[in-house]
């Protein structure tokens, strides 16, 4: 893990006003991350790799380009790197349709629309993984967006995805809703706050201290503190006493 920007720029202040909500996918609305781990294990082991889960579960959330390196080693990723992705592609693909909606996600989408809040969903998934998430979510009427690997070309913590996401709605004050270490990072780099879940398996302490403005549990209870958390932002030009 990276050492974390300063934050001492990033707003803190609660609730956040914004018009647009990014909402990362894996471990924060979609139940994956687990998977991908167990997907990442397997790869690793049909090339003669021994990587204990907890590592790899350390890196889930930032790019398989970062991966295999950050787990295994330079050495493993200039021998195997492409291989290993490929071979973890097809083991989530086996895995993929035992993955589920966590608490919350679908019913935080609406309560965010009916908010007139912009809604754009950031996923770095190659596209057929994040159909798959959109098609549980059901959420075309809600969103106003949606990222793939395909719409950047640097992963996480590069904040590209989120840049493209932001611009793909003319965001202005925006927030991030994540579930990783790298997330935070992503945000941090561009001065945007993030509300952080636990459902990633990353810790209160460890979102905290990369620069989280706030942890929830997860999307029910962010849905249950929306109007303490996010508040939309006034038009340009308009202020609020």
């Amino acid at each position: 893990m990276t050492n974390p920007p300063p934050t001492d720029h990033l707003p803190t202040g609660l609730p956040l006003a914004v018009d647009t909500v990014v909402l990362d996918i894996d471990g924060t609305l979609l139940d994956s991350n687990y998977h991908h781990t167990v997907a990442w294990v397997r790869a690793f082991a049909r090339h003669g790799h021994d990587v204990p889960a907890w590592r790899i579960h350390r890196q889930i959330g930032q790019g398989g380009d970062r991966l295999v390196a950050a787990a295994a080693g330079q050495e493993v990723e200039d021998a195997d790197g492409d291989s290993v992705r490929d071979a973890w592609e097809e083991e989530f693909d086996a895995l993929m349709d035992e993955t589920t909606l966590l608490p919350g996600a679908r019913d935080l989408l609406a309560a965010l629309h009916e908010r007139g809040l912009k809604v754009v969903l950031a996923s770095s998934a190659i596209p057929r993984h994040a159909a798959h998430a959109t098609r549980l979510l059901d959420a075309d009427d809600l969103v106003d967006a949606a990222t793939t690997a395909e719409d950047a070309e640097e992963t996480k913590p590069d904040p590209e995805l989120l840049d493209t996401a932001i611009a793909k709605v003319d965001g202005g004050r925006a927030v991030l809703v994540g579930d990783s270490v790298w997330d935070v990072e992503a945000a941090n780099a561009r001065g945007l706050p993030t509300l952080g879940v636990l459902t990633g398996g990353f810790s209160r302490a460890e979102l905290e201290e990369t620069g989280a403005v706030t942890v929830v549990e997860d999307a029910a209870e962010l849905l249950a503190r929306l109007d303490e958390l996010l508040q939309p932002a006034p038009p340009p030009g308009r202020h609020t006493d």
